[in-house]
């Protein structure tokens, strides 16, 4: 009976599969080891593990359910769960065999043995044949991982089961005896670097190594030289996501200076601007950070070829207390950078807000604004500057000079109507603002800021300069507008040699309509 279950078992176990993942819930693993070229995948379905292995000698099936327990010499099996059974078939260059084993009623084992589809006595040549297989089974699948490790480290502690991690070619099945190691047992320091140095040196998938960090983190980063082996092995890895999980789980901890330093430089060699950002920003979120990595920071933010991200750790960094002048200044190096009007704009704004700048970050940002493109995010980081600072008169030959750029009537008019506004402004100054409202083109906006300035309290030299501006508009609509706008300061003012310019001016109105409109309003 058992004979013609195993025949059917080989016969239709590919169909049985098939139809019961229909039915249940199956659990699929494919993996490929890079080191010696093979391939495994794995399957769970209701209980029955199904594992498929090939390399370049062939390729054995195996399947089995319940508890499987090894000999101590790892060549048969000692026991199976009720209900369970292991089968097994390998394939090299042609030749088949294959081994079935089930629990007797006593809880002994039967074993049934086959060559290609012939049965054979079981004996030394099946006995030789599973003990062979066996040890390529256990060190291909981790089977029996947990009683293994217990064995070694039993025998000879964590050099032994280090020494059997030397004959496993799987990162999957390493990965799963060091889960087993470091689960059941307390390893000491010197221990714990042992460990880290095998999974840094002998270990190719970022995957498991990231598992194992993830995994027992806690313990390798209680030693600094077991955190700094994973540090170093971190420049091995290919994936950003994988070295920023271990990163973002090492910042999670207390580190020394040096520890810092590490992460910082690993973080620092990532292609991803996403997955570099993301630690630049965990790091930038912890009080202990000296001003050197503060500033390692900074300079690492201009190495980022995004300029969104890139503003990210800028703007991060800006809100760190006590930035050094050093820090500082690299922070506007790396502003500088940003190609984006958008983001240097981001930039600018939380630096203004947040700060009293000193007058060399205004020489800066006076500097990059000749530089911006968009008007618009000219005039708005303008508009923050005479906001939140009190702007030196030294600086407005650049804010000039920046109107002079500017393409947009709309924007300029906006920036000068602010700077005619500054009652610190001299003579001589507020004329130059004024030469420059002459120039504007647009009779619409020359009026605008004309009107609006005159609204304020005007001095006699600064009235007069408004007058002789008005003198060169073109349009009678437009001057008389600028003269009607006029007319409560020059009467408040009540000067004559003010009086008569305002006359003077409206005498050029060749409209007289327009002319009608103010040649009264000052008497």
């Amino acid at each position: 009976m058992k004979t013609q279950k195993m025949k059917n078992r080989s016969l239709i176990m590919g169909v049985a599969i098939a139809a019961l993942a229909l039915l249940s819930f199956t659990h699929e693993l494919k993996s490929q080891d890079n080191r010696t070229s093979t391939s495994t995948s794995y399957s769970i379905n209701r209980g029955v593990h199904t594992i498929t292995h090939k390399n370049s000698q062939g390729r054995f099936q195996l399947e089995y359910e319940g508890e499987i327990e090894l000999t101590d010499d790892d060549k048969s099996i000692k026991s199976i769960s009720r209900g369970g059974y292991f089968w097994i078939r390998k394939t090299t260059f042609g030749d088949r065999r294959e081994v079935m084993a089930e629990p007797n009623s006593d809880g002994t084992i039967n074993f049934e043995y086959r060559v290609g589809r012939s049965r054979q006595e079981w004996g030394k040549e099946g006995q030789d044949f599973l003990a062979n297989v066996l040890l390529e089974v256990i060190r291909t699948t981790g089977m029996g991982a947990e009683g293994r490790v217990e064995r070694f480290y039993k025998s000879g502690g964590v050099k032994a089961v280090m020494q059997e991690l030397g004959n496993i070619r799987s990162d999957n099945v390493s990965r799963i005896y060091l889960d087993v190691l470091m689960d059941n047992h307390e390893l000491t320091s010197k221990e714990l670097v042992e460990v880290a140095s095998y999974i840094t040196k002998a270990m190719d998938s970022d995957y498991y190594i990231a598992e194992l960090f993830k995994n027992h983190g806690d313990k390798f980063l209680k030693n600094s030289e077991a955190t700094s082996a994973f540090l170093d092995a971190i420049g091995r890895m290919d994936s950003d996501h994988y070295i920023s999980t271990i990163l973002g789980r090492m910042l999670k901890e207390d580190l020394d200076s040096e520890s810092v330093a590490k992460v910082l430089k690993a973080a620092s060699r990532m292609d991803s601007d996403h997955y570099k950002t993301e630690v630049l920003k965990e790091l930038l979120d912890r009080r202990d950070l000296d001003n050197t990595a503060v500033d390692q920071i900074i300079t690492a933010a201009a190495d980022i070829d995004s300029d969104h991200y890139a503003t990210i750790i800028l703007r991060d960094a800006l809100d760190r207390p006590n930035l050094t002048d050093e820090a500082f200044n690299n922070l506007m190096n790396a502003v500088s950078r940003i190609d984006s009007d958008h983001y240097v704009t981001e930039t600018f704004r939380s630096m203004l807000r947040n700060r009293d700048v000193s007058d060399k970050v205004v020489e800066a940002i006076m500097d990059r604004l000749e530089y911006m493109d968009s008007d618009h995010y000219r005039t708005v980081i303008l508009t923050d500057l005479f906001e939140n600072q009190k702007i030196s008169e030294k600086y407005f030959e650049s804010l000039l000079r920046t109107v002079t750029d500017m393409d947009s009537d709309h924007y300029a008019s906006q920036i000068l109507v602010k700077l005619l506004k500054n009652k610190d402004l001299s003579d001589a100054t507020y004329t130059k603002v004024l030469s420059k409202v002459a120039d504007i083109d647009s009779d619409h906006y020359k009026v605008t800021i004309m009107k609006d300035v005159m609204r304020g309290n005007l001095s006699k030299t600064h009235m007069m300069s408004l007058l002789k501006v008005a003198a060169n508009i073109d349009s009678d609509y437009y001057k008389s507008e600028v003269l009607r706008g006029a007319c409560d300061a020059v009467r408040e003012l009540n000067d004559d040699e003010i009086k008569d310019e305002f006359r003077s001016v409206a005498r050029s109105i060749r409209s007289d309509t327009y002319y009608g409109r103010v040649a009264r309003c000052i008497d």
